[in-house]
């Protein structure tokens, strides 16, 4: 059974969720929410902001100078001052520059002294958007050895609202990769020109913040069962992995997929279920091998399941180096269907 499934016309686009996500967090929150990042009175990064400023929320949107560093600090005193702010980096890569301000400051106060830092900072970034080095990278990595933030990835429009909508509910700080690839640019249409539009159901996530539960924050997905091999992914890379596992379904592999969703906290406990029933494992990352974030989850995963694998355990990633601008060597870089394919084929064949 697979649970991916896309809207076969109409739906909304993994943008459209975002935005929603955004005008839906700014009708809850009040005067209470703000707003932060560069161009955000304009329209901010691709237009997300439009919608806010369509449904009058055009006073929560604050334009900050062109410096990370102030942006998340500023916004990590608007949580401390009782605020649930939701700042914008506008491209991955940015993020460096906000290091101290999001790690030795946002991360660790609750740690520190208690305080609740409800801050939601979103990031866009990915491949496929051809534009190339400081705006494509995957960064996720960055934040693994660093205790004090969560990091969520979602890869369809349904995850992006609800994942969006759950953050902006935490007291602590929340780090919401959105890739931009998925985003819906070209005419509906991802960066690896497919449709992942999807029919979002609001109803759930917000019965969940209303009760005081978590929906999926915290909690991988099996978006696809199977008995031969877990495939574990995140991000855009899930999309892949759904093709690829449809393609060796011809060939009698059944692959099962597990959507991590968040990243950090990372939910082991459904990895090692699958891997335990099936045997055998992969990690489907979009990010660059060496250092990635792919290789502590297959530790963690290996911990508990060692003696169960029937093949040794293999990570996917993007080759070691940084993100061409060039669409032939981006598209290079970055794992594609086929290596995926071939890979999957050979650690269940062994």
């Amino acid at each position: 059974e697979c649970l991916l499934n896309y809207a076969e016309s109409g739906g909304w686009t993994y943008s459209r969720a975002i935005q929603q996500a955004m005008c839906d967090i700014a009708e809850h929150y009040g005067e209470s929410t703000i707003f932060m990042g560069e161009d955000m009175e304009v329209a901010g990064a691709f237009g997300m902001n439009i919608p806010l400023k369509a449904n009058g929320h055009q006073e929560k949107l604050l334009d900050m100078p062109l410096c990370e560093a102030v942006i998340i600090h500023s916004a990590t005193g608007a949580a401390l001052a009782g605020m649930r702010p939701m700042a914008e980096i506008q491209f991955g890569g940015f993020a460096a520059l906000a290091h101290n301000a999001l790690l030795n400051n946002a991360a660790m106060l609750r740690w520190r002294w208690g305080a609740k830092v409800p801050l939601t900072v979103r990031v866009p970034l990915g491949a496929k958007t051809r534009s190339g080095p400081f705006h494509a990278n995957m960064i996720e990595s960055w934040y693994a050895n660093d205790p004090g933030l969560v990091v969520v990835a979602p890869g369809t429009p349904q995850d992006a609202y609800d994942l969006l909508r759950e953050a902006a509910e935490l007291d602590d700080p929340v780090l919401f990769l959105e890739h931009i690839g998925l985003y819906g640019l070209r005419g509906g249409l991802t960066g690896w020109g497919q449709n992942i539009n999807q029919d979002v159901d609001t109803k759930p996530v917000n019965d969940a913040i209303e009760s005081g539960n978590r929906l999926k924050i915290g909690k991988a997905g099996v978006v696809r069962g199977g008995r031969d091999v877990t495939l574990v992914t995140w991000g855009a890379m899930l999309h892949i992995a759904k093709l690829a596992a449809d393609i060796l379904s011809k060939e009698d592999i059944e692959v099962e997929i597990i959507d991590v969703r968040t990243l950090i906290p990372f939910d082991a406990e459904t990895c090692v279920s699958s891997v335990t029933r099936t045997g055998r494992l992969v990690v489907l990352q979009e990010g660059q091998w060496f250092g990635g974030i792919g290789h502590s989850m297959q530790s963690r995963i290996m911990e508990e399941s060692f003696y169960a694998l029937e093949s040794a355990p293999l990570v996917i990633g993007a080759l070691d180096t940084p993100v061409p601008f060039a669409p032939p060597l981006e598209n290079h870089t970055v794992p594609d269907l086929d290596h995926v394919v071939k890979a999957l084929r050979q650690v269940v064949q062994g």
